[in-house]
């Protein structure tokens, strides 16, 4: 079991680090929207690339956290369902979650993602219009990354599961608080 907990922690790694490259990207992103608003309010500097760029940001945030959300438990839920159940039902029922949607989905989106990717950087695909930032392929590769991390947190949160299932004294939750 302990092998099991050194695994799921070696696999949330990957996700703890990106949410704290997001949590750094969230400075960037304040920084970024308060010279494009005082730029616009005060020296009419306004830029789409700004804007895009704004855009961009926010959507890495948003993607690459999805593993670390995982690891949480700060995802959306449909409680409603499961709020009466057991502890070991709903861990049984994150298992089932895990192994059968989580992990399917995520693969097909870190495939398709790839594919998404590697066309946009063959045509050198920028922004409609030709005024805003160009290599368009650069955000669109958080799109397989954030799958891949989703993964990896989905795969260290079941590992916690089955550790949660078999040992309960050893572990009460596998979700870190």
């Amino acid at each position: 079991m302990n092998t099991l907990l050194r695994l799921s922690d070696l696999l949330a790694f990957p996700c703890r680090l990106a949410a704290r490259l997001c949590g750094w990207l969230l400075l960037v992103l304040a920084a970024v929207i308060l010279y494009d608003v005082v730029g616009r309010r005060f020296f009419s500097t306004g830029s789409f690339k700004l804007q895009e760029l704004e855009w961009h940001i926010h959507g890495t945030i948003a993607v690459l956290c999805f593993g670390w959300t995982y690891l949480a438990n700060a995802h959306v839920r449909i409680d409603i369902f499961s709020a009466n159940m057991r502890q070991d039902t709903r861990l049984w029922l994150e298992v089932v979650a895990i192994v059968a949607f989580l992990i399917p989905f995520m693969l097909l989106l870190t495939w398709f993602g790839y594919d998404f990717v590697l066309r946009s950087f063959e045509r050198g695909e920028g922004s409609s219009g030709g005024v805003g930032l160009p290599n368009r392929w650069i955000i669109k590769s958080v799109i397989p990354i954030g799958a891949l991390l989703t993964i990896s947190g989905g795969l260290a949160v079941l590992l916690k599961v089955i550790v949660a299932l078999r040992r309960p004294d050893m572990l009460q939750s596998p979700w870190e608080t």
